[in-house]
């Protein structure tokens, strides 16, 4: 229930890049489009209707908002969180129950519209919202309890895969000539990316200076007080792990002791590591071993995880 919460909202995020870049200036000598790099960076070019090189704003808004068939579409996520709280109803807060059903009640009617530049707009603002609310009532009524430590794990796990492939939309994206790398044209393309991640306020207070490469990526990979950092989300699924598996022996021992590490070698990863690596790189291999250990999580503790889109 909790990743498909936390995946809907980062669906909206990545189209909400998506039409950040869209509108900026066309540039000379790019690679690839805009919409083609969201459908790579969502993990859904398997399930795509064509070829992800023939992607538009129409087809790719289709793909993941409305189309049931996809896992991570908006809609999917949405229907998926209500059926899945609902085979927990008791174990959740009415408020949790209540933000969850609501928003399931509210989706029919956005789909009514049609989704032109506006409407778009309002909808992604919507389910952020949405997906905020639903979070607020489970950090606001529920215990501190398994069940509760069960849904933070499912958000971190689904916020680390998501803020990787974030990340990797830059790298998918329209890139500017060699000359231009840190110019004007990069430095909107890497504020988009801080906007959809509703980071750019904190990337002033923290850096004071015009976002780039290096200053993103520390923020969004390595810095430990960004709620949406792939370090705070190790952190946090450690946190919750050890207290989940406080006096268990076995299997799920063993997957702690592999959080540790991957929360561990995080914490000793440099900016120059990443960047020698390549980053593309580095995030595809951050992606595959998140979702190794989110599976191995599914294992453990013996229920079901959810689709997983592949690595770009």
């Amino acid at each position: 229930m909790s990743r498909y919460v936390e995946r809907m909202d980062n669906t909206a995020r990545l189209l909400d890049a998506g039409r950040r870049l869209d509108a900026l200036p066309r540039q000379d000598g790019a690679g690839s489009s805009e919409w083609t790099s969201i459908v790579i960076a969502s993990g859904c070019s398997e399930r795509f209707p064509g070829r992800p090189e023939t992607a538009t704003s129409t087809t790719v808004r289709e793909h993941l908002v409305r189309d049931e068939t996809n896992p991570s579409s908006i809609v999917s996520c949405i229907l998926a969180a209500r059926h899945n709280a609902k085979a927990v109803r008791p174990s959740l807060t009415s408020e949790v129950w209540e933000a969850i059903n609501q928003t399931q009640s509210e989706l029919k009617q956005h789909l009514h519209n049609e989704f032109d530049r506006k409407n778009l707009n309002a909808f992604l603002d919507w389910v952020q919202g949405r997906a905020s609310l639903i979070v607020g009532a489970i950090l606001g009524t529920m215990l501190r309890d398994d069940r509760y430590g069960f849904v933070q794990i499912g958000k971190w796990f689904e916020r680390a895969d998501a803020t990787a492939r974030l990340l990797d939309v830059k790298y998918h994206v329209l890139l500017p000539k060699v000359a231009d790398v840190g110019g004007g044209f990069d430095y909107l393309q890497w504020l988009q990316i801080l906007r959809a991640a509703n980071s750019a306020t904190a990337f002033r207070h923290v850096y004071g200076r015009s976002p780039d490469a290096e200053g993103v990526v520390d923020l969004l990979v390595l810095n430990a007080h960004s709620p949406r950092s792939l370090r705070t989300a190790l952190d946090q699924l450690d946190v919750e792990m050890s207290a989940l598996t406080k006096g268990n022996a076995g299997l799920q021992q063993a997957l702690l002791g592999q959080i540790k590490a991957q929360s561990r070698a995080i914490t000793q990863l440099s900016l120059e590591d990443i960047f020698t690596r390549g980053l593309h790189e580095w995030l595809t291999g951050f992606i595959f071993e998140t979702n190794s250990l989110a599976g191995m999580t599914a294992d453990a503790f013996g229920f079901g995880a959810p689709p997983v889109a592949e690595a770009s």
